[in-house]
């Protein structure tokens, strides 16, 4: 079965007051290095690429442009697309005049870091208009539906030429809406890993959003990534399903 990695960047920098409300997150040492100016706690590019690239594996990394200044981490991007890494838009939709606004995040996007070939949408936000207009413009597939509403772990034409690449787990939704402990969500994580194998699934599509690497929770990254390299699963980038 195939993993497909994937982080979504929706901040890389915090005020300290905002990480001291939200202590508990993190240990002890980080906390220290935030109040000190020594450590970036929501900025873990970096790091991230360092763990993967240890086992020889690739992810993809949804960048905004509405979010935050990108010109503080483009350097990075930019270095990382060239080393392997996919660098793909992460779209931040607003309902009114929202074709306009998406062509304006996707022109700047490629004027900035490359083409944009694939898109996962802020918030998970979808509907068919938007599916149409990332056709339109030329998108080659977007990852935003989870599995369980597309009803599928592997890629799937969701338009005559987009295709839809499922999330089969997300981070967020293990430990802000299940509300699972750091133990329960890797066994369950583990578990939907080997459940999607035994369905029958050629895919598997695994989202961490990068800010939470540091934190309770995101931290098991680690572990998640040693048991795919322990299982001999093939990891590939979204663009292994693009027809050219």
């Amino acid at each position: 079965m195939n993993i497909i990695l994937t982080h979504d960047v929706d901040s890389i920098r915090r005020p300290f007051k905002h990480i001291w409300q939200r202590r508990k997150r993190f240990k002890t040492k980080d906390i220290i290095l935030a109040a000190l100016k020594i450590k970036n706690l929501y900025n873990n590019i970096e790091e991230i690429i360092s763990l993967e690239d240890k086992y020889g594996y690739r992810s993809v990394f949804f960048i905004p442009v509405f979010l935050f200044d990108i010109e503080e981490i483009i350097d990075v991007i930019k270095q990382i697309r060239k080393q392997g890494w996919e660098v793909q838009l992460h779209y931040v939709h607003e309902p009114n005049q929202y074709t306009g606004l998406f062509k304006m995040q996707k022109e700047y996007f490629e004027k900035e870091i490359g083409p944009v070939e694939g898109v996962r949408v802020h918030m998970l936000v979808i509907n068919k208009d938007i599916l149409a207009m990332f056709q339109k413009e030329g998108i080659k597939y977007d990852s935003t539906l989870r599995a369980e509403t597309a009803n599928t772990y592997d890629p799937f034409p969701i338009m005559e030429k987009l295709l839809e690449i499922p999330i089969g787990i997300m981070d967020t939704d293990i430990f802000g809406r299940l509300r699972l402990n750091e133990r329960k969500a890797l066994k369950y994580i583990l578990w939907k890993i080997e459940k999607a194998k035994l369905e029958g699934a050629h895919s598997f599509t695994m989202l961490f959003h990068q800010e939470s690497f540091s934190m309770r929770g995101g931290r098991i990254y680690k572990e998640v990534i040693k048991y795919i390299f322990s299982k001999e699963y093939n990891v590939v980038l979204p663009k292994t399903y693009i027809v050219r």
